[in-house]
This record gives C-alpha cells, structure tokens and sequence, in this order.
C-alpha cells in the first residue's frame, strides 16, 4: 500500500515539466509479455486488462485536462470504427493539467466523476477503464499522459508510443510482426493546434494554464532530447 504522501505525489495539485522524464519510457516493451492490472468501469465494475485480450487490445492513455488526449481522441475513434475487431480502451489516469475548475483527484469518486465528465465533454465512444487512486496501472506501464499500447492476444506488446502516434500506430495494426521487430518506443509528438491546448488547458482553470506557460522552455527541452534519441 502506498502512504497517503506518496498518493498525493502522484496526484500532484500543481503541474511541473519535471514530473515527467520523456527519456526513460519504463513499462513493458515490445516483444515483452504485457503486465495485467485491475481497473474500474465507468458503471463501476471491476475488470483487468486480460479481459479484453480475446481481440488485440490497443491501451491509450488520457485526462480530463490532456490536451495531448483531446487532439488525439477523434483519430483514435476513426481507428476504432476501421478496426472493429480490436479492443479500444481508454485508461484514464492522473489530471495532466489540475488547476482551480478540475483539481488535482484526493479521491476514487473524484477521480470517477472526471472520467464521466471526459466522456460528455470529448464524446468519447471507447471502452473507458478508470485507473485506482494511486494509479497503478499508469505507473505499471510508464506513466506518460498519452501514451499506447498495442498488445496481441497472445499478451505481448506489438508497439508502444511514449505519445500517441496514430500514423505508427495503424502500421503496427497492419503488420504488428514487421512493427514488432522495430521495437521503437519513441515516436515524433503530434503537437495540438493552440486552440485545441487552450481549450483543454482552461478545462483545468487559469492555474493549470499559468502553470502550463511557465513549464513550456523545460518541455520544449524535453522533446527535442526524445527527438534526439
């Protein structure tokens, strides 16, 4: 069991460049065995992962306050609807952006009632699995706001992005055998239109785009070193 302190780590109130390392993508890699995990539906039933693993499963990642998430989420619907013989799911996990209008989670309710509001807000259509508080599953398999996994029934890993990458991602559909052997983890970031950061940004409050603005350099730097890899 993890101490409250570090649950409110996790759960950070206020967002900072270097609560994330873009360079060192932990979690199952390709041609690894995937890691099973317990998640919560949004009519509150528990399930795991391994449920979902009579289709290919492709996993994402994604927040209320996302903006990586919210440009993704329509392309990956449009993926959904071209490969209905594969399981889309929507993990969700910590707020990217908490600030004044969606807080920073201290709870398991709180943190139910943001993936709810995510489904109205963004009409989201994939199965959407609600992560625990102190983000188990998240952590498990690398932690990063929007990440994907593609897993094979036969539980290992085609292809996974530290960002979603929708191009990669539907080449790996295609051919996972070809893609697997590529065993590329780093993908070039699709980055939102300004509009698209703006409105996911004021989705948190004004906080989490002041916080936003004031970590941009740091997360500039960032990408150019994952591009650098």
């Amino acid at each position: 069991m993890e101490s409250n302190k570090e649950i409110s780590a996790y759960n950070y109130k206020h967002f900072k460049a270097t609560d994330y390392d873009f360079t060192n993508f932990k979690g199952p890699k390709p041609g690894e065995k995937y890691v099973d995990f317990k998640a919560t539906t949004l009519d509150g039933k528990t399930v795991r992962l391994s449920d979902y693993l009579n289709q290919p499963v492709v996993l994402d990642t994604g927040s209320i306050t996302c903006p990586m998430y919210a440009n993704s989420k329509t392309s990956m619907i449009v993926l959904q609807k071209k490969y209905p013989t594969i399981h889309f799911l929507l993990l969700y996990v910590r707020e990217a952006h908490p600030g004044s209008r969606t807080n920073g989670v201290t709870s398991f309710q709180e943190k139910m009632v943001n993936a709810k509001s995510t489904l109205k807000l963004y009409n989201e259509r994939r199965t959407v699995l609600v992560d625990d508080l102190e983000g188990t599953a998240h952590q498990l398999y690398g932690a990063m706001p929007n990440m994907t996994y593609l897993i094979g029934t036969d539980g290992i890993i085609k292809f996974r992005a530290n960002w979603t990458n929708i191009e990669a991602l539907e080449k790996a559909i295609v051919n996972p055998t070809e893609h697997f052997v590529e065993k590329q983890d780093f993908y070039p970031v699709t980055k939102p239109p300004i509009s698209v950061v703006l409105r996911t940004l004021m989705v948190g409050g004004f906080r989490a785009l002041y916080e936003f603005l004031i970590s941009l350099p740091q997360l500039i730097r960032q990408h150019k070193e994952v591009d650098s890899l």
